[in-house]
């Protein structure tokens, strides 16, 4: 028992710092988005975010350079996988060209309904009434921070709501795989497919850009480690406990997102949060006590 509350433990934690990983993505593409297209952004975003799985694969014991051409069992989820995610990644960093940092990101929570509702079919996922409850807590607290303007209600607000569909059939279809596959092994193949799909959308619409400069190199690069970095981290994550767990912590991007938006650009009305964060940290706390109360009954 005391194992398993402490990979919930973990697994929170990770997820947390993954989610952080990706908000520093999205700073840096909010900062170059501009000056590529999207599509060209994603194929930069999953060409470099090898970077780290490769960091993490050398220094995995589990593992060795065999493996990564190794075919994996059901490799169609890898190619399913990459698909979505290239997607959603196209709908999101659109959308950050054209709407507030904190905005953009705020509307991507409907991940965790999209995660709760596709793995009762796909997973065959029992989601108990306090779990709902925790999650409508958390989107309820969301929607409190944000409190919804004209730019909420703009076309360019349909993009994120489609990044939250990418995403979150990603995190459903990656508990697919058999537990005895090494994560890392699981987003190498799923990274590979990325490139793919978004190397074929590029080819597509006839865009791309050369890179302007070392700067905007730096910072694509940068770009393409912290989404692989934060990644893998909430792949793990999802992995050390039930994905339906870690639903409203989803909302801790709010804080990350207003935070950061108003770091660099200033954007983040600080007065707002305090309503909702209250609402983030209980939908939060109801899950702990969930979790923590069905572990002690076992």
């Amino acid at each position: 028992m005391l194992k398993k509350q402490k990979n919930f433990t973990l697994g929170v934690l990770t997820f947390l710092c993954g989610i952080f990983f990706l908000q520093l993505m999205g700073i840096v593409i909010k900062f170059i988005g501009s000056s590529y297209p999207s599509i060209q952004l994603s194929l930069y975003r999953n060409f470099f975010g090898l970077i780290p799985i490769l960091l993490f694969f050398y220094f995995s014991k589990n593992t060795n350079i065999n493996d990564l051409i190794k075919r994996i069992p059901k490799l169609w989820v890898a190619i399913l996988r990459g698909f979505f995610m290239a997607f959603a990644q196209f709908c999101f960093f659109t959308s950050l060209i054209f709407l507030k940092f904190a905005t953009a990101t705020s509307l991507t929570l409907l991940t965790p309904f999209i995660v709760a509702v596709f793995s009762i079919p796909i997973l065959g996922t029992k989601v108990d009434f306090w779990k709902w409850v925790a999650i409508t807590i958390g989107f309820t607290g969301a929607l409190a921070i944000i409190n919804p303007s004209n730019e909420i209600f703009s076309t360019y607000a349909l993009l994120p709501l489609g990044a939250s569909f990418g995403y979150g059939m990603n995190l459903v279809l990656v508990r697919l795989f058999p537990k005895d596959i090494p994560t890392i092994i699981i987003q190498w193949h799923s990274q590979i497919s990325s490139i793919f799909f978004s190397l074929l959308f590029l080819l597509l619409t006839f865009q791309y850009v050369e890179i302007l400069n070392i700067q905007d190199l730096i910072l694509i690069f940068s770009m393409g480690f912290l989404g692989g970095t934060g990644v893998y981290l909430m792949m793990v994550s999802y992995r050390m406990t039930n994905h339906i767990n870690l639903g409203p912590f989803h909302y801790f991007s709010i804080i990350f997102s207003f935070a950061l938006g108003w770091l660099f650009f200033q954007e983040a009305p600080f007065d707002e949060l305090l309503p909702g964060i209250f609402f983030i940290v209980f939908a939060g706390m109801i899950i702990y006590w969930r979790e923590n109360k069905k572990l002690s009954n076992n």
